[in-house]
């Protein structure tokens, strides 16, 4: 070990600024950066082994088709810890510094994953580049999870360097056992030195960035929207959802193809995004990140998976700075009038596409039949791999579903311009246990709520669930004639609409400037069975389930 000179040169002008990701942490610089170089030992460094990129490459020409996670790296296993590698030195006060280089030479971007990391409290760690101009850190005792996992986002360049603080009164208490290296070989073009002309990532031309005019309706739900990075080397899209306390638990909507298992360093990316409508020739400096998660319910009849963000929390939710947004849902099965997906195509910054005509019950890679919604045709844009996982909204601003797979891509016309989304309303109840169904996590005082709106705590956006107390209809079921009783606190227009269980609107009327009122729903001339009314006003929607009788 190296002793520390007391009349170490202090550098107090210099300042580091992360330019791209930031990953949570509690700021500060790295201590090696106060101090002139030369008072430290040289920075040893491991260095990956080479691997088949080109093979690598092939593969992704053929899983790319499959719309699946965007694999961007290759994952090196290894076990590098304090004890076996990288240089001590303790300074002059009895504290002590421990810094470990890694190289996997012709790397675009390196991210780490831990599987036994504990801070002691006034110890911190820092990860940066080599040219000490992207830094993510300190992290704190704060970033400890209960299974002892962490993981970074991403870091550009092909050399990186580990730098961990640990105060003479904590000495010997932190553990960090790295033990994956992810050589991420593509969809960061950001970081190469040569842009293509798609500028900025790796998503199709026709693709829309999320601040166009084409989103200013959007501009609460993108805030819902994230890029996962998920098994340390693939991209997908998730979604913040509400629950039904709308108590800000950090829960993430995602496809179960996306990951089953290693949700604890799966990182969750928020805000990546262009500042405007036109490409950016690097990476959105406007990004967030949280690391560490665990599942707690999935099917791969609907392909959905809820993860529990459970690292980085402020309060137990996603911190305020981020300004998180809880996407409403609907769990009723009526196809949307037209449909909106927000994501992260080909691990790109977040887009916007959408389909202005009605979806309809399909099913997608042999699930069940009607398990999942076919949108009609894009219209603007459209989905590729990475996009996965992320939120289908319908017209009222609800999560009907998430990603599956489909044909659609730039380029693509006709019927190839369709993509499959597990049916929120099938994971409602999915398998009829806690770890199959979205139901006991989004509505666990069992309410029976069908609906829900979005909620930004920080964007002034509050809304409480539609109520559905304004709206009642009787008697159900019935013979085909129901009445409906009205009851508004201001004068609005009434919209009724009636689907079979297939999404086929039988009935529709509107009943103009009331407040109250009873009126009659007269099915009579359709067919017994299941229908749903979706009843909705200006300030209100609900949808009930009612039934035909002989």
């Amino acid at each position: 070990m190296k002793k520390l000179l007391l009349s170490v040169l202090i550098i107090s002008s210099t300042i580091f600024i992360n330019k791209a990701v930031a990953q949570l942490s509690q700021g500060g610089t790295p201590f090696s950066f106060t101090v002139d170089s030369k008072h430290l030992p040289t920075i040893a460094y491991q260095t990956m082994p080479s691997f088949d990129l080109a093979a690598l490459k092939a593969e992704d020409a053929v899983n790319d088709l499959s719309k699946g996670p965007f694999r961007f790296g290759f994952n090196h296993y290894v076990s590098l810890n304090p004890a076996n590698s990288g240089t001590w030195t303790t300074l002059p006060n009895g504290d002590r510094l421990w810094q470990l280089g890694i190289k996997s030479p012709g790397a675009l971007t390196l991210n780490l994953a831990f599987d036994d990391f504990y801070l002691p409290k006034t110890a911190s760690l820092f990860v940066y580049n080599s040219t000490k101009d992207f830094v993510i850190g300190a992290f704190t005792d704060a970033d400890n999870q209960k299974d002892k996992a962490f993981a970074t986002d991403l870091i550009p360049g092909e050399a990186i360097i580990l730098e961990y603080y640990e105060p003479a009164a904590v000495a010997n208490q932190g553990r960090m056992n790295l033990f994956r290296v992810t050589h991420g070989y593509r969809g960061v073009e950001d970081y190469a030195t040569n842009f293509t002309e798609k500028s900025f990532g790796q998503a199709g031309s026709c693709q829309v960035n999320i601040n166009c005019p084409f989103g200013a309706g959007w501009q609460n739900e993108k805030h819902a929207v994230v890029c996962l990075v998920s098994g340390g080397s693939e991209f997908c899209s998730g979604a913040l959802v509400n629950d039904v306390p709308q108590d800000g638990k950090p829960y993430i909507l995602t496809a179960n193809h996306c990951g089953s298992s290693g949700f604890s360093t799966w990182v969750f990316r928020f805000n990546w995004e262009a500042p405007g409508c036109t490409n950016p020739g690097t990476s959105p400096s406007t990004s967030q990140s949280l690391s560490g998660g665990t599942q707690l319910a999935s099917s791969a009849n609907s392909d959905f998976s809820l993860v529990e963000i459970t690292g980085g929390l402020a309060g137990g939710t996603v911190p305020a700075s981020y300004n998180p947004y809880f996407a409403g849902w609907s769990n009723v099965d009526v196809p949307a009038d037209s449909a909106w997906g927000i994501h992260h195509p080909s691990g790109d910054i977040k887009k916007i596409s959408h389909a202005a005509n009605a979806c309809i019950s399909g099913t997608w890679s042999g699930t069940p039949a009607d398990s999942h919604w076919q949108i009609g045709l894009w219209t603007t844009a459209c989905t590729e791999p990475g996009s996965s996982g992320s939120p289908l909204f319908d017209q009222n601003h609800r999560v009907v579903g998430q990603l599956h797979g489909g044909p659609s891509a730039c380029g693509n016309t006709g019927s190839n311009m369709i993509d499959y989304y597990g049916k929120f309303s099938m994971s409602w109840l999915g398998g009829g246990t806690n770890t199959t169904q979205l139901k006991v996590w989004l509505d666990p005082n069992n309410t029976g709520a069908t609906t829900l709106n979005g909620w930004g705590p920080t964007m002034g956006v509050s809304e409480k669930p539609a109520s559905v107390s304004s709206f009642s209809i009787y008697p159900n079921p019935s013979n085909g004639e129901f009445n409906m009783d009205v009851n508004l606190n201001s004068l609005q227009n009434v919209v009724i609409k009636i689907f079979n269980v297939v999404g086929e609107v039988v009935l529709q009327k509107t009943i103009s400037n009331i407040t109250s009122g009873n009126y009659s729903i007269d099915l009579t001339n359709q067919a017994k069975g299941i229908y749903f009314a979706d009843v909705s006003t200006t300030t209100e929607h609900s949808v009930k389930k009612i039934v035909v009788v002989e």
